[in-house]
């Protein structure tokens, strides 16, 4: 019995390094590619996730009307930003999502479950594409120092940043979590997990930051604080993000979005703590070139 619980990890395991290969590799590809690489790869991702969550709520109860709009939202959304306007569809597609699927919802008499389902997916939306974007956004800040990798440095010190977290708040979480943080949310989510996570990220922070930011073009001093307060927000929002996704697979009885990453679930696994730790990002990004 304990033989077969052990190969069986260890299958799971080899699965899982070879579906974070495939990221990695994917990744590489759309950063070659530069802005229209990553907006691929976060349209795709997007698609996928909503994907994954209609499948959580039941394509029936979604209806197919608000499943047509939902999915055309994402090409006309990444369609806008391949243009140019990210700074107009920033400030606007919040409204315009939240208009758009309660009228046509409202419009179409799809009464039945409304405030339930419009909500969900006005929030699946907001959280699989304009969150998501974020991490495209921070690449177009005009005031950014360029870094050696362009402005794609800092899309992928926030991508880094965030995955590691997360790999460093499980593997500290397994190793010596026994503090529960959210037991009705996340019973394997620890308080030793959460503080290892942030200890990891913040150190990783420090140490990219003069490779893929422009942090300590300002001074060492300034550039050291900016780089730790990245880490340790891109640490707790990522957490966050988590515990979000959490919530709703406990609300959905399941234990995992999806199968399409072998040994680690669906895309919306994967994406999740990006999902908050993206626009936290962005923000205080954004603030530390108005206060410079």
């Amino acid at each position: 019995m304990l033989k077969g619980q052990c190969d069986e990890r260890t299958n799971l395991h080899f699965k899982s390094v070879r579906s974070w290969w495939i990221l990695a590799i994917l990744l590489s590809v759309a950063l070659l590619f530069g802005h229209i690489g990553v907006l691929i790869l976060l349209a795709v991702a997007g698609i996928l996730s909503l994907k994954e969550f209609i499948q959580i709520l039941g394509w029936k109860s979604v209806g197919n009307p608000t499943i047509c709009v939902v999915f055309a939202i994402v090409p006309i959304y990444y369609s806008l930003l391949a243009c140019g306007f990210a700074e107009q569809v920033r400030s606007m597609a919040p409204v315009a999502i939240m208009i758009l699927l309660g009228a046509v919802r409202a419009w179409l008499g799809l009464v039945e479950g409304f405030v339930r389902v419009t909500a969900a997916m006005i929030w699946s939306a907001m959280l699989f594409v304009y969150c998501l974007s974020h991490a495209y956004f921070v690449m177009t800040l005009s005031d950014l120092q360029v870094t050696w990798a362009g402005n794609a440095g800092w899309f992928l010190y926030l991508i880094v940043l965030t995955e590691t977290n997360d790999i460093a708040q499980a593997i500290v979480g397994r190793s010596i979590g026994r503090t529960k943080i959210a037991p009705l949310t996340s019973p394997n989510k620890s308080l030793e997990g959460f503080l290892g996570g942030i200890a990891v990220t913040t150190v990783l922070a420090i140490l990219l930051a003069p490779w893929l930011t422009s942090y300590m073009h300002q001074s060492w001093s300034t550039g050291t604080i900016l780089s730790l307060v990245s880490g340790l927000l891109i640490a707790t929002s990522g957490f966050l993000g988590d515990l979000n996704k959490s919530g709703i697979k406990r609300d959905a009885g399941i234990k995992d979005s999806g199968t399409m990453l072998p040994g680690q679930g669906g895309i919306m696994d994967r994406v999740d703590s990006l999902t908050f730790s993206a626009p936290v990002f962005f923000y205080l990004v954004q603030f530390s070139i108005q206060v410079r």
